[in-house]
């Protein structure tokens, strides 16, 4: 087992539903022996601060992320991002525009996650990368990583690693909903409804799927930011015990039975591991 000393949170400025303050403070009870410290948005500020590169000023650094971002973007859900993928100059502009304005949202744009991951790792402090530090990073894009099997992305909530990616919009997007929900989307479609119309639709389904701006997003993200720390713990990816906050939920009435049943938050194995 690796002792974690440091847990380092990175709040995402583009969702207010999500209380980052209470996400950290979860955390922080289950880690007695860390410290957990929650920190603004890692791009952001890296921007603010100025360039990671010697006399690099925060515009241009600015630039180079949105270009790396940009890179990273899955244009084909059927094809894999190709290496040094070339994108259009209005897709950097717009990524730009994305860094300047932490009120725009991003919905619909997948992401290679461990592309994302990579740009996200530049801007960590050196001496903060070691075994015992965690590094989870909030953000609202949509992140995917790339299936052999099936050749093709799938959208994710969360990315483990170094550092650790919590997709706010992966919660709402990743796991499957109930099947009436697709069925009446495509009823829906094939009537020609308009967008508001199918938005309505998926309204109906709130108590069975977690929505952009549900209130429960706070609950939710408390069990996935504890997940990069579990990993780090124990070198096991999840849980098997659908009633622990670090089983990998597929369906979203999985994820809300994980993050809002009643109980426990953790199996007794998990209980044990991180209240050491």
């Amino acid at each position: 087992m690796i002792p974690v000393s440091n847990v380092y949170i990175y709040s995402e400025p583009r969702c207010g539903f999500v209380d980052f303050q209470e996400v950290t403070g979860f955390v922080r009870g289950y880690t007695p022996g860390a410290v957990v410290k929650l920190r603004g948005p890692l791009l952001e500020g890296a921007i603010r601060r100025g360039g990671t590169e010697p006399g690099e000023a925060g515009h241009t650094l600015q630039s180079r992320l949105a270009l790396l971002l940009a890179k990273a973007k899955v244009k084909v859900m059927e094809s894999p991002v190709p290496v040094g993928q070339s994108p259009l100059p209005g897709e950097v502009d717009y990524e730009r525009r994305r860094l300047a304005d932490t009120n725009k949202t991003v919905f619909g744009i997948l992401y290679d996650a461990y592309l994302l991951s990579a740009i996200y790792r530049r801007l960590l402090d050196g001496g903060e990368t070691g075994m015992g530090y965690v590094h989870v990073v909030f953000t609202n894009q949509l992140i995917g990583t790339w299936d052999e099997g099936d050749r093709r992305y799938h959208a994710r909530s969360v990315l483990l690693g170094s550092p650790s990616i919590v997709s706010l919009s992966g919660m709402v997007e990743a796991p499957a909903r109930a099947t009436g929900y697709y069925l009446a989307r495509r009823s829906a479609e094939a009537m020609g409804l308009a967008e508001e119309k199918k938005m309505e639709l998926a309204r109906s389904f709130d108590d069975d799927c977690l929505e952009h701006d549900d209130e429960r997003m706070t609950e939710v993200a408390k069990g996935y930011a504890m997940q990069p720390v579990a990993y780090r713990l124990t070198g096991e990816v999840f849980c098997e015990d659908p009633d622990c906050r670090l089983f990998n939920a597929h369906w979203q009435r999985e994820l809300l039975r994980a993050q809002t049943g009643e109980g426990e938050d953790f199996c007794s194995m998990h209980r044990e591991i991180l209240c050491q």
